[in-house]
């Protein structure tokens, strides 16, 4: 009897055994494929879906593994910062005052740096990618994080005295690309190219103070200073602007690796359609400004009290990248005082093929950051049409000069008081003939216009065309 009890005990403690052990394995089967299906799903996640997750501070290596992690270059870095940060204060002061005075408003008498001290604290780098896109050149992407403690005072000269402002708890997000162009001749690189990329976006975070006051009485000043930084960021040290610098040992002519533009963009603004209403009696007065390059707005005329206006102007704008830019419509309500933005949009050059007219409609936003949009109403929408145009190398040369030229006049406007910034958008509504964009020479027409500078009373410019990037 104990023999049979025995075997029945050790048959039901085997088969027991057993179904426990099908089970585990069961279970941890459906934990494998949970997780497959897990790693799957993040594995089709893009760079906007990773900031939803994530937030904005999350190193490149994370999502995209061909940056790789350099803990010794910090470390590197960390011992060489106070010398680095002492050089690169000098050096960021006498390039980067000339930009303040050139983007700086009429309303403000100078803007210079009164202290500028880079801190104690090394940025950090989250990653690097090296990759060799052309021949004779070495690029190499390095994802920055900078949390420091610099000391950067802003002089402000305004009509009521100078105003010292204060930058604190600066912080920077960016990934910078620095190109490599070698060369057989000790030390092997001719000169350096260094950008900002231009996705994903920089960021460059930071809280504005008052020395000895509040900016509660400046009204102006800080939205000034941001508009200011962002527009010198964008417009010159954003890929596809560089910043060269040839390197000693080496004859190198440095005209060779700077930004050249590359093709016309002709943009017609034909209409847009419900649009939304600011006005508290009647409706909105509506213009739109058109750029792909801060530093060379246009913008259409005012059609008052109308929600469902019609433009139909042309304009021809500069490209030096069209991989990278693309172009920005911004459609603002005409007011007393400070204008406000309707909704804005933008079209990637990338998506135009030359040569080949497209016709866009354009649903407008309250901003491009659409992560941080809260009013989610519905703001109208733009029709644009567009034609892109390939520059032969004799267009380009023309074009390059003509730029400069611009840019000149556009200093003389600021100075005659007919635009506040040289980032301003130029109102072109004298001419609006068919034949007004039919004028010989690339952009000649503007500069004819814009050379009329000192003869400016009102704050129209008039001429054959609206030609101007």
């Amino acid at each position: 009897m104990g023999l049979i009890s025995g075997i029945l005990m050790g048959m039901i403690f085997g088969v027991s055994l057993m179904a426990g052990w099908l089970q585990m394995m069961k279970y941890r089967s459906g934990k494998r494929i949970g997780k497959a299906v897990d790693i799957k799903t993040l594995s089709t996640l893009n760079r906007d879906d990773l900031r939803k997750i994530c937030g904005d501070n999350y190193p490149e290596w994370i999502s995209f593994p061909v940056f790789e992690q350099a803990k010794w270059l910090n470390k590197q870095l960390s011992k060489l910062w106070p010398f680095v940060a002492e050089a690169a204060s000098a050096v960021l002061k006498e390039s980067v005052e000339p930009l303040l005075e050139d983007y700086r408003p009429t309303a403000v008498n100078s803007l210079k740096f009164a202290k500028l001290s880079l801190g104690t604290v090394a940025p950090k780098i989250e990653g690097i990618r090296v990759q060799s896109l052309k021949k004779g050149q070495v690029t190499m992407d390095i994802d920055l994080r900078w949390g420091g403690d610099p000391n950067i005072v802003l002089e402000v000269d305004t009509p009521v005295g100078n105003i010292p402002i204060q930058l604190k708890d600066l912080q920077v997000f960016t990934v910078v690309r620095v190109i490599f162009h070698l060369a057989e001749e000790m030390p092997c690189i001719s000169a350096l190219l260094v950008a900002l990329l231009s996705e994903p976006k920089p960021r460059i975070d930071y809280t504005l103070k008052a020395v000895g006051g509040s900016l509660t009485g400046l009204p102006g000043i800080s939205d000034m200073i941001d508009d200011t930084v962002e527009s010198i960021v964008t417009d010159t040290l954003q890929w596809p602007h560089r910043i060269v610098v040839p390197m000693g040992g080496t004859a190198v002519d440095a005209s060779e690796f700077e930004l050249k533009p590359e093709g016309r963009l002709t943009v017609t603004i034909v209409r847009a359609n419900d649009l939304k209403n600011l006005e508290m009696i009647g409706k909105s007065d509506p213009y739109v400004v058109v750029h792909i390059r801060p530093r060379f707005k246009v913008k259409t005329k005012t059609i008052d009290n109308n929600l469902n206006p019609v433009w139909n102007e042309t304009f021809e704008l500069i490209a030096e990248d069209r991989e990278t830019q693309g172009i920005t419509v911004e459609v603002f309500d005409k007011d007393i005082g400070q204008d406000q933005r309707l909704g804005i949009a933008k079209v990637r050059l990338s998506e135009l093929e030359p040569e080949k007219p497209k016709e866009v409609n354009l649903r407008l936003l309250a901003s491009l950051d659409t992560l941080k949009v809260k009013d989610k109403k519905d703001r109208g929408t733009c029709t644009i049409k567009l034609l892109y145009h390939l520059f032969s190398k004799e267009e380009q040369w023309v074009a390059l000069e003509e730029e400069k030229r611009i840019l000149e006049a556009r200093k003389e406007m600021k100075e005659a008081g007919v635009i506040e910034s040289t980032t301003d958008a130029v109102d072109a509504s004298a001419s609006r003939s068919s034949n007004a964009t039919g004028s010989s020479g690339i952009m000649g027409s503007v500069g004819r216009e814009l050379s009329k500078a000192g003869k400016f009373m009102g704050r129209t410019i008039t001429g054959h065309s609206k030609r101007i990037e």
